[in-house]
Order: structure tokens, then C-alpha cells, then sequence
């Protein structure tokens, strides 16, 4: 995809599930992406996706900043598939561009604080939310909302969060459409995982109407300092 207009030139490492996904999502909403990777039969088949896409040595920081980093890149995505390889790349890109926002994904939380460390804006966690799919994330506009805002905006605040429901809780008993948590909380109800039917997220949209109860976990949108407010609430109720 060619960059035209108000484009931003977005650059995607890593050609696996959430590389591919998060390169079409940008593509789909006009951005001009380039998918990186080192391996050439992996970049061949991002090819034939129709992505415009290159094999380059990602240890080499002369072939990164031919790719624009430092320049013309707007934004930095670093989508590989293993942990120890996203840090090094993000300490490269930051130093190469100490202003790109430079998003990245962790499967532990040890390695979430090291990319923070290393210089990324944003780090995703796609298995952290109960172990749901990342693409059924990305399909939904809240989190296509949170993504715009953190990633090209300036809220980098934002973030994605369970909330266990324990006996006692003023969420035990309440129907998940009646829920209005932006009224006390500033955060937005996702939806609800609910352990009776397993690990699938039941999106608040949903038509069917959910009665929250006793360990179910609900995934919620907003400010950490809101999501650090609604915690503490629910701690004092147990007491």
C-alpha cells in the first residue's frame, strides 16, 4: 500500500498471527504499511497477501535505518513472536528514533516491564485477557478505539484490564448491559468471560442478555488510574 495524503508510514515486524492481523487493521483503515521480517520464505508469504513487505537482518541497524527509522517511519511495530527478540529490536529502534511510538507485544509480564524498559509506547499482551484469541480483540471497535487513541493519539494511558468478580461484589448479580461503569469509573465495559462456559469473552454488545455472577471476569477499557480506583472499591467492600 502506497502512502498518499495523510497516511502514516507504518512499519509492522513480524509476519505471525498478530503481525498479519495488525498490519491488515492498518491497511483497512488507510495507512501505508510495510511488513518486515528475516525470514524470506515468511516475507514471500506475506507477499502473496498482497502486503507489501521485506526481508532484512534485524540485527543490523544500517538495514533498519533503511527501512526510514529515524526518518520517515511514523510508526514502529515490533510483533514478533518471541519475547527475547521484540526487547532487542525495540532498544534498537529507540535509539535509531528516540521520538517513533513503537508498539510491541509480550506473552509475561517480566517481559512487558523490559519493553517498557527497552522504549516502547505501548506493549500488547494478546494472551493476558484469559486466554481468548487476539483476532476476536482487534475485530472489535473498542479496542480499534483504544489502539487509535494510544498508538496515533496522545492517550497512552489506556488500558486493557480483568476484573474478577468475588462474592459480595455490587457486580455480583448485575446484567452485564445494565452495567455503566463510565459513570463512576470513566472505563467502558468490553464484555464478561464467564467460567461456566469456558474462556470466550461475551462482548457487552451482545444481544443475549448475561447476569454477571460469582467468578466471572470482566474486561473493562479506561485510564489505569481508573482502573487502580475501581480495584481499590472493590477491595474495601471485602473487608
Amino acid at each position: 500500500m502506497k502512502k498518499n495524503g495523510d497516511a502514516k508510514d507504518v512499519v509492522v515486524v513480524g509476519t505471525g498471527m498478530v503481525g498479519l492481523e495488525v498490519a491488515r487493521q492498518l491497511c483497512e483503515r488507510g495507512e501505508s504499511v510495510r511488513v518486515v521480517d528475516s525470514d524470506e520464505e515468511k516475507v514471500e508469504k506475506a507477499r502473496l497477501l498482497g502486503y507489501e513487505a521485506e526481508r532484512i537482518n534485524l540485527g543490523d541497524d544500517e538495514e533498519l535505518m533503511n527501512l526510514g527509522i529515524g526518518e520517515r517511519v511514523d510508526v514502529f511495530f515490533s510483533l514478533l513472536e518471541d519475547d527475547a527478540s521484540n526487547v532487542f529490536l525495540v532498544i534498537s529502534a529507540r535509539a535509531l528514533a528516540p521520538d517513533m511510538p513503537i508498539v510491541s507485544i509480550s506473552e509475561t509480564e517480566e517481559t512487558v516491564q523490559r519493553l517498557y524498559a527497552a522504549g516502547a509506547t505501548k506493549v500488547i499482551d494478546p494472551y493476558q485477557i484469559s486466554g481468548y484469541k487476539i483476532y476476536e480483540l482487534m475485530h472489535h471497535p473498542l479496542i480499534a478505539e483504544t489502539l487509535e487513541r494510544t498508538v496515533f493519539g496522545n492517550d497512552v494511558d489506556l488500558e486493557i484490564a480483568e476484573i474478577p468478580v468475588t462474592a459480595g461484589s455490587f457486580l455480583d448479580g448485575v446484567y452485564l448491559d445494565q452495567l455503566l461503569l463510565e459513570n463512576e469509573y470513566d472505563l467502558v465495559v468490553l464484555g464478561v468471560v464467564d467460567r461456566y462456559y469456558g474462556d470466550h469473552l461475551i462482548f457487552a454488545a451482545d444481544p443475549k442478555r448475561h447476569c454477571i455472577d460469582v467468578d466471572d471476569v470482566l474486561v473493562v477499557i479506561g485510564p489505569r488510574a481508573e482502573l487502580e480506583k475501581l480495584r481499590r472499591d472493590l477491595k474495601q467492600e471485602k473487608k
